[in-house]
């Protein structure tokens, strides 16, 4: 992999002895995952090395007595070029078995707490030291203190943590591998977004996820968590999980079908049900929660509640990012229960544009346990929208929408509703999106 300017910078501080102990930690991962950092590490060192012994000679030449003959000035040659390279070998070998030996001393102290198995989407992995990593790869091995992060809605990655047990992480969540608390623990800090947890631990063994309000911990169980700032839900579908709420130290242990929901406005004791049926119907509820949406709210009250779109760089692995403009509406956090698209499905939006433009509609979907499913995009052309300036209302069959991601799902029916949108790419023409609703089939 092509090293950057930085870590170019990185390896000539190490050589000139001015890396921070850090420093020394970014420079341990990236000579162990970068095979062309290698290679620069030994070309500067056997650069250093002749230019230093070349130095050495020229001072020697110009000391030596005038005298010499053709064939004795042969010979030294020879001898001298001989030594240069036979002790610029030496110290080469031996600098390059040091730079390893006091690499390597720091990797004890962060022990891997996984590896990952699959990685889809837009990811990022932060290291210890605060530096980038290397891509994400099948196999590679995470370490106490590293993020990682799914960056967009269609981004998800999966990390083996036991034999049988791995962590999925959702679109939108960042997780951090922390030290184990206890030697008999592995512990993750959800940081945000959400996290699958299937775990089949050993007896003597338990996995511990915390989050911003509560720590959780299990041994053999599946459950999926999603998390703010000041909120924190879980679901049990398998086994049983102890949940410690941060704010008051209550704890419970909850069993497979039952949900629980933790606010930081919440008090007394824990709210524990059995987890909500799904629901097949969802609308767009006003006054909206900028926690729900992106893009600009208007609860005006002298006209027509709307959210306005606003713009977005999506990021495009190695190219340049697409400057959207959108509007979205979170609807799996606007209802208290998962909402599971039929075959047959609308979805209705209302909104207007104040120039002729077409319009991507989309919405992202989630399994039912599970993490991300698919995402589905139409575009639907001006001729089929209302004057600019004037309220349109298009009711979009599901089946009308494109599988972005066909190998996951070709079709949405079955998987749950996640984000709702709408958006034009490059060009804002003022969209608004005045209503939303996911309406279920009439029945026969």
């Amino acid at each position: 992999m092509k090293l950057t300017e930085e870590q170019h910078r990185l390896i000539q501080r190490f050589l000139d002895g001015e890396c921070t102990h850090d420093e020394l930690e970014g420079l341990n991962r990236l000579l162990s995952e970068n095979q062309a950092a290698r290679d620069f590490l030994i070309e500067l060192s056997e650069q250093a090395i002749v230019a230093g012994d070349v130095l050495s000679l020229s001072q020697k030449t110009q000391t030596r007595l005038p005298i010499q003959t053709s064939l004795e000035k042969n010979n030294s040659y020879r001898s001298k070029v001989f030594l240069a390279l036979w002790l610029a070998s030496s110290i080469l070998l031996f600098a390059t078995a040091t730079t390893w030996s006091v690499l390597a001393s720091f990797r004890p102290n962060r022990p891997a707490l996984g590896s990952i198995k699959h990685a889809h989407g837009l990811l990022d992995l932060r290291g210890h030291g605060g530096g980038q990593a290397s891509r994400i790869e099948s196999g590679q091995q995470i370490y106490a203190g590293d993020i990682l992060e799914s960056k967009s809605c269609d981004s998800w990655l999966e990390l083996a943590i036991a034999p049988n047990s791995q962590l999925t992480l959702a679109s939108h969540s960042a997780v951090r591998m922390l030290l184990p608390a206890h030697p008999t623990s592995q512990d993750y800090e959800l940081l945000r977004g959400g996290l699958w947890v299937d775990s089949k631990m050993e007896k003597e063994r338990i996995v511990r996820i915390i989050t911003p309000t509560a720590t959780i911990e299990a041994n053999e169980s599946t459950f999926n968590i999603r998390v703010t700032d000041t909120e924190t839900a879980i679901w049990v579908h398998r086994g049983h999980a102890t949940v410690h709420q941060t704010k008051d130290g209550q704890s419970a242990t909850l069993q497979a079908g039952i949900e629980l929901r933790m606010s930081l406005e919440n008090s007394g004791t824990l709210s524990i049900k059995a987890q909500a049926p799904p629901t097949h119907n969802w609308a767009l509820q006003w006054p909206l929660d900028h926690q729900y949406s992106y893009g600009r709210i208007v609860n005006d009250p002298n006209e027509k509640p709307k959210l306005k779109a606003m713009p977005m760089l999506w990021p495009i692995p190695n190219r340049d990012p697409l400057l959207l403009h959108v509007s979205a509406i979170g609807a799996w956090r606007s209802c208290p229960n998962p909402i599971v698209i039929l075959d047959g499905s609308v979805l209705r939006f209302q909104g207007r544009v104040q120039n002729s433009h077409a319009v991507r509609f989309g919405f992202s979907t989630q399994k039912l346990q599970g993490v991300f499913g698919g995402k589905f995009e139409i575009d639907i052309q001006p001729d089929e929208l209302a004057n600019p300036g004037e309220i349109w209302q298009v009711d979009l069959p599901l089946d009308r929408f494109r599988a972005l991601y066909p190998q996951l799902n070709p079709k949405s029916q079955g998987l749950q509703l996640i984000d709702v949108y709408a958006l034009t790419v490059h060009d804002d023409v003022g969209l608004e999106i005045l209503g939303v609703e996911l309406i279920q089939p009439e029945s026969p």
